[in-house]
């Protein structure tokens, strides 16, 4: 068993900023992202240090909210618990913490007073305009933070009422894959892969989910994976489902085709066309269910860089992935059967086909477009991402395109700086070279000077003598990914 490295929030000085903006007037902040990210537990601390006032509320009726928010606030001012009237009420209360000086003041899961009082963000902004900024001087930094990624985001959109109010509007993201490397206590980068493919950047699904146990080595994975993610008593293992049940901008719909949904991109149909013909609907028929998962932050849309033909869609994290191809199918073979054996006959190679490899292929790009230079990748990478492309009649998919081009030039005009191959599990060899260079040919002038990337754990000794000779190859061990540019 290994013990989670801690890690510091990459956010926390944003907030800081926040705070310590100097503006002599109360101000808002919005912080919103996945659930497990840390959000709740960044801003706890932030308040906590400052003097300031933490609340999180609970998915109930408003007055039961309105009673829990006037004992706790009661509690932290030390006067007994405090009766409020209504919601007008208490953001006057919650105004008056910062009379005096700049104090945080965070409402927590704010979605799900949005959820029982869908006009509350009307009196925020009451509370925050001109009038009552003039009646009521003050320097509370309110922050109102939520999972409800789709719910929180519409607060400050076209005609909502908070329009314009904000002054910080932070959507946390999972970490990405190098410093979710780092909260293993091994350097074997092999063993990040692994774990990143299975868990992502959720710094939740490291530490309290799995009881704060990650693999300690490539030889305890086996053990870990079967006890911490597949086994019936696991926690994780219903993590998906309860992520979907939890987020109100889904209850809308249909949750059996939210899944339906998840579950055709994580095995394969990643067009619109390909996952309505997977579920037997048409395109139409999905649409609405597609948007609300985007914009709830499950489903992410991949636009083609260079060819104008219809998105690529695909799951938003790792953990989505393994669990709709893993954990979902073989849901009855797991709870009737040993898992750490059935990890090793079956579930493994699965693994490697529709986890691993599609995982990868995204922190390569995830590489190129935060970590490149513009010298590995030949200019600035102003467009990223998969396409397919005809080669002598087939139909060729690349994993990653490297594209410039003014943002009103049409794909078919941009230039291609790059183009990439990311092999997960296997030895890149001079195949898969020669395979990048006919792409390079079929996509003709615009693609002529384009740098060849090759993404893998190792390469062959005749790929290694090739990239020392030839200036548009680039070869990308993990080391590299991990920790170079």
């Amino acid at each position: 068993m290994s013990i989670p490295r801690p890690v510091a929030s990459p956010y926390r000085e944003t907030v800081e900023a926040f705070l310590d903006s100097g503006v002599p007037r109360h101000t808002l902040g919005l912080v919103y992202g996945r659930r497990r990210i840390g959000k709740s537990t960044l801003l706890d601390q932030i308040a906590a240090e400052r003097g300031g006032f933490y609340w999180e509320a609970t998915r109930t009726e408003t007055a039961v909210h309105l009673a829990r928010l006037g004992a706790a606030l009661g509690e932290h001012l030390g006067v007994g618990p405090l009766a409020f009237a209504g919601w007008e009420d208490a953001f006057r209360a919650l105004l008056r913490l910062g009379s005096d000086k700049p104090v945080p003041v965070v409402i927590d899961e704010f979605g799900h007073v949005l959820e029982a009082a869908p006009g509350v963000d009307s009196v925020v902004a009451s509370a925050l305009g001109p009038a009552a900024q003039r009646t009521r001087p003050g320097q509370a930094r309110i922050i109102l933070c939520g999972s409800a990624i789709a719910m929180l985001a519409a607060l400050t959109a076209g005609q909502a009422p908070l329009r314009g109010r904000a002054g910080l509007e932070l959507v946390m993201q999972p970490h990405d894959f190098r410093a979710a490397g780092s909260w293993l206590a091994s350097d074997d980068l092999t063993l990040a892969v692994q774990v990143y493919a299975v868990i992502g950047g959720v710094i939740g699904y490291a530490t309290d989910m799995v009881d704060h146990d990650l693999p300690r080595d490539a030889r305890d994975f086996p053990r870990w994976v079967a006890a911490r993610v597949l086994a019936p008593s696991a926690t994780l293992r219903h993590e998906a489902t309860t992520l979907l049940a939890e987020d109100p901008t889904l209850t809308t719909g249909s949750p059996l085709l939210h899944h339906g949904i998840l579950g055709g991109i994580a095995n394969g149909s990643v067009t619109a066309g390909t996952i309505a013909r997977h579920l037997g609907r048409s395109v139409p028929s999905i649409d609405p269910a597609l948007r609300r998962l985007i914009d709830a932050g499950f489903v992410v849309r991949h636009a083609d860089p260079i060819r104008a033909q219809r998105p690529i869609y695909a799951l938003a994290d790792p953990f989505l992935q393994f669990h709709y191809a893993v954990l979902e199918p073989h849901g009855v073979l797991l709870r009737e059967r040993d898992p750490r054996r059935v990890w090793g006959d079956r579930l493994a190679a699965t693994y490697q086909s529709r986890v691993l490899g599609p995982v990868f292929e995204e922190m390569c790009r995830v590489w190129v477009r935060r970590f490149a230079s513009e010298a590995t990748l030949g200019g600035p990478p102003d467009h990223i991402g998969p396409t397919v492309v005809s080669v002598g009649g087939v139909e060729r998919q690349v994993d990653v395109v490297v594209a410039t081009g003014p943002p009103d030039a049409a794909p078919a005009d941009r230039t291609v700086l790059a183009l990439g191959e990311a092999k997960a599990g296997e030895t890149v060899g001079t195949g898969i070279l020669t395979e990048l260079e006919r792409v390079r040919s079929a996509l003709g002038h615009r693609a002529a000077g384009a740098k060849l990337l090759l993404f893998g754990p190792a390469f062959t000794p005749e790929v290694r003598s090739l990239a020392e000779r030839r200036s548009d190859v680039e070869l990308i061990d993990l080391d590299r990914l991990y920790h170079g540019e």
